[in-house]
């Protein structure tokens, strides 16, 4: 009777497992108060303690703005180049781990929509044929019957359906609020680095390993020191 459900409840399964996920995520692993963290680390770095904002960095957990701006921090002794791409590298990391298996709930709704309009068909066929060779007297219900179990799968679908497009819209939309963050972590960070000169480098507990063996110069500054 409830097999034609089935692969609804699969469906239904599968995204309710990617919403869990996906929610415990985005609401509570990722995200960070972005505004008075970069605050810190603006404070942090124009007073030079680079060991304290790396450390600052690295205290945050798993939250993602704070791993973008320590991937800068780490090559503050390096020109601005190898500092955008540190910082992208782990910027580009961090939107994938934002956004991966979003998209899966919106395709999940239309597979239990159709599953649903695919067991009501499958019923129906099924319905009728039952009914073909009876007695008018039990022709009626008998068609009654499979019909209104058809109907269930219909139902089944569209209460697995609706509710994955609405986590779809409230996930992605977190997600796309997320990357914005790491977006701008990634900016400021590169603001705050982009004019200076470290010639220390700093591991990831924001120890001094030493000096770079070659001076330490911007791309900006190389070029107008070739010019002189």
């Amino acid at each position: 009777m409830l097999s034609h459900l089935l692969p609804i409840m699969a469906v239904g399964a599968a995204s309710l497992a990617i919403i869990l996920e996906r929610t415990y995520a985005l609401y509570w692993k990722f995200p960070i108060d972005n505004h008075a963290f970069i605050n810190e680390i603006k404070q942090k770095t124009l007073s030079n303690d680079m060991a304290g904002a790396i450390q600052l960095c690295s205290s945050q957990g798993n939250a993602l703005a704070p791993r973008v701006i320590k991937a800068g921090l780490l090559r503050a002794s390096r020109d601005n180049r190898q500092i955008q791409a540190a910082i992208e590298i782990v910027a580009h990391e961090g939107i994938g781990s934002v956004r991966k298996r979003i998209a899966y709930l919106a395709m999940l709704a239309n597979i239990a929509t159709l599953f649903g309009l695919l067991g009501t068909i499958m019923g129906l066929i099924k319905a009728f044929g039952a009914v073909a060779n009876v007695d008018a007297a039990t022709k009626s219900v008998m068609l009654a019957d499979g019909i209104s179990v058809s109907m269930n799968a219909t139902a089944s679908g569209l209460a697995v359906a609706i509710p994955s497009m609405i986590a779809f819209s409230v996930l992605q939309a977190k997600a796309n609020r997320l990357t914005e963050d790491v977006e701008s972590a990634a900016m400021v960070t590169m603001d705050l680095l982009a004019a200076r000169v470290y010639r220390e480098e700093w591991d990831d507990l924001g120890n001094a390993k030493g000096k770079p063996t070659a001076p330490v110069m911007s791309a900006d500054n190389s070029k107008t020191a070739k010019s002189a």
